[in-house]
């Protein structure tokens, strides 16, 4: 008997035990089952927080037409979900100030880095042109274009000399002109940008096996200098061009950008004499592109 009691105890027993496990393996899965459900929905909240995050972008505040240097007047940065920030859009008018668009972009939209482009060649020189000037180009040489060191974006000072003899002796006067002219080109460089564009277009050649680095490096030299100018003072230097020799001066970046009055030097002014010099005339020179003949 005691035996047979034995074993229905052991049989309780088990059962209670059975009964147990059965309750907690299912309560430990559906806990782990929650946990997890728990995680995922608070990564989709952050994701969907993420998105819904106000960032700021630069857009347009109106039509901007194709080929148009953009200004303060005509961006403005805006607030929205991070989830309509398109792929490349700025976010700052610091970044498009200065850049010129290559193709049209409406009112409203998005400034992508891809519609601008800095001023170069590409763009041309007009877009560099200050409201109301004009874009004159003058021959220089490595003497009166000062050693090829003037760059755009510089000042210069313009000097004429003009002959005022009577074929045998000489009266020679040099007058400055204009002072505190800014440079727009020099050949056909307009700035910092266009060379790297062209530092781009040798690498491509390098690629393509067009001798890129040996034309890159032989650089030609300065023979022309492009100033900004009024309609006035352009006028008035094509004369003088045609008249008589001029130079170029290079003003520093760290003065202002006053004029001051300057009398004309002539031979007697410098010399300190009365007598009138031998006339010399120089020998003629034919300017072509970039090459001199003389």
């Amino acid at each position: 008997m005691e035996v047979i009691q034995r074993e229905r105890d052991g049989v309780v027993a088990g059962s209670i035990l059975a009964g147990k496990k059965g309750i907690v393996i299912p309560l430990v899965l559906a806990v782990l089952a929650v946990l997890i459900t728990y995680q995922w929905l608070k990564q989709k909240e952050r994701q969907l927080l993420l998105r819904g995050q106000p960032v700021p972008v630069l857009v347009a505040v109106k039509d901007i037409p194709r080929m148009t240097k953009i200004d303060k007047g005509l961006v403005a940065v805006r607030r929205v979900p991070r989830q309509f920030l398109q792929p490349g859009a700025l976010t700052s008018i610091k970044e498009a100030l200065g850049q010129v668009t290559i193709s049209p972009i409406l009112k409203g939209e998005q400034i992508l880095g891809t519609k601008l482009v800095a001023p170069g060649v590409e763009t041309g020189l007009a877009i560099k042109v200050p409201k109301g000037m004009r874009a004159v180009t003058v021959a220089t040489d490595a003497v009166s274009g000062v050693a090829g060191l003037i760059k755009p974006g510089n000042y210069v000072d313009v000097l004429g000399t003009f002959e005022f003899g009577d074929g045998k002796k000489s009266d020679q006067k040099s007058f400055t002109i204009f002072q505190n002219v800014l440079v727009l080109a020099v050949n056909q460089s307009v700035g910092p940008e266009s060379e790297v564009a062209r530092a781009r277009t040798m690498a491509e050649r390098v690629k393509g096996g067009g001798g890129g680095v040996t034309a890159f490096l032989r650089r030609p030299r300065a023979s022309t200098v492009t100033l900004a100018l009024t309609p006035a003072q352009a006028q008035a230097l094509v004369l003088a061009q045609n008249t008589g020799r001029l130079t170029l001066t290079l003003r520093s970046l760290f003065e202002g950008r006053g004029q001051q009055p300057l009398a004309p030097s002539t031979l007697n002014s410098v010399l300190g004499i009365q007598e009138k010099v031998m006339f010399v005339p120089r020998p003629w020179h034919e300017i072509r592109g970039t090459r001199v003949l003389r």
